[in-house]
C-alpha cells in the first residue's frame, strides 16, 4: 500500500541550509538501506514516465534518479561524504565524523523519501544547487509518482554532478566507496545501474544510458581491498589513486 507523505516545505541540504541535526538523521537513513544486490529490479516503464516528469518540469539538467542503496553499517556520529578529483574523473566518498563536517559547504547528494519528506543519505563537497528553473511542481509530482507506485524503498533522487555525464562505475572500499570513470577501470564488470540521467532529444524526453553503476573486481570480490590482508592508509586522494594503481584498477 502507498505510504502518503505531505510536500515537504523545505528539503535540508537540497533547497535549506543543513543543520547537525539533519546529519543525525542521515547515519540512520543511511544504516536502514538494503544492499543494492538486494533491491528488486527496476522496470523500463518506470524510468520512462520518470524521464517525462523530470523533463516536463525541466529538472533534468539537475537532478536524476538513484537506486537507493548502502554497502556497509557506519558508525554513531558519522555521514557519508563525497568529494570530486581528477586525473582521472571520480568521487570519493567515505565514513566522516559529523563534527568534522562544515555545513556551509556541504549538500546533500542523494535522499530517500521518508515519513518527513526527503533525508539525504549521501553529502557532497560544494554548494547546494540551483533550482530556480526546477517547476515548483516538480517534488509533489516526484513524491506522488515514488508513493503510488509503491517506489520510495527503492528509488530516491541524486544532484546531478556539474561536468560529468560519462558513465561512472561504484566499487566498495573499507568505510567508503570511489566513483571511476568507466572508461579507464580495470579488472572490472558491472553488476547493476544504481543512476540514472534524463535527457530531451528533439522535444521528447529520453533516458540516457546508465550514469552510474555498482561494479565488482573480475576476481569475483566486490570490495576492493581483501579483508585478510592490511587495508591500506587512504589519508587523501593520492594514497587512494596509488593503492587503486596497486590493485591494478587504475
Amino acid at each position: 500500500m502507498a505510504t502518503l507523505v505531505a510536500t515537504p516545505s523545505r528539503i535540508p541540504g537540497l533547497d535549506s541550509a543543513l543543520e547537525i541535526k539533519d546529519l543525525q538523521k542521515s547515519r540512520d537513513a543511511y544504516n536502514g538501506l538494503l544492499d543494492d544486490a538486494e533491491q528488486p529490479p527496476v522496470s523500463e516503464e518506470h524510468m520512462q514516465k520518470l524521464a517525462a516528469l523530470f523533463v516536463r518540469h525541466n529538472a533534468h539538467k539537475t537532478l536524476g534518479v538513484h537506486l537507493i542503496h548502502s554497502h556497509f553499517k557506519t558508525p554513531e556520529n558519522t555521514v557519508m561524504l563525497g568529494s570530486n578529483f581528477e586525473n582521472p574523473c571520480g568521487r570519493w566518498t567515505k565514513v566522516t565524523e559529523i563534527d568534522a563536517v562544515d555545513l556551509s559547504i556541504v549538500h546533500g547528494h542523494i535522499f530517500v523519501l521518508t515519513s518527513d519528506g526527503f533525508i539525504a543519505y549521501e553529502y557532497q563537497d560544494g554548494p547546494m544547487p540551483d533550482l530556480s528553473s526546477v517547476g515548483k511542481e516538480f517534488f509533489a509530482d516526484f513524491i506522488d509518482y515514488l508513493t503510488t507506485n509503491d517506489l520510495t524503498n527503492l528509488l530516491g533522487l541524486q544532484v546531478l554532478i556539474d561536468g560529468v555525464d560519462q558513465t561512472m562505475w561504484e566499487l566498495i572500499l573499507d568505510q567508503g566507496t570511489v566513483m571511476l570513470d568507466a572508461a579507464v577501470v580495470r579488472g572490472c564488470s558491472p553488476t547493476r545501474i544504481t543512476g540514472w540521467r534524463f535527457e530531451a532529444r528533439d522535444g521528447q524526453p529520453r533516458v540516457c544510458q546508465a550514469n552510474e553503476e555498482h561494479a565488482k573486481m573480475t576476481s569475483g570480490n566486490h570490495k576492493v581491498f581483501n579483508a585478510g590482508k592490511p587495508l591500506p592508509k587512504l589519508s587523501d586522494v593520492d594514497d587512494l589513486k596509488k593503492a587503486l594503481i596497486n590493485v591494478e584498477i587504475l
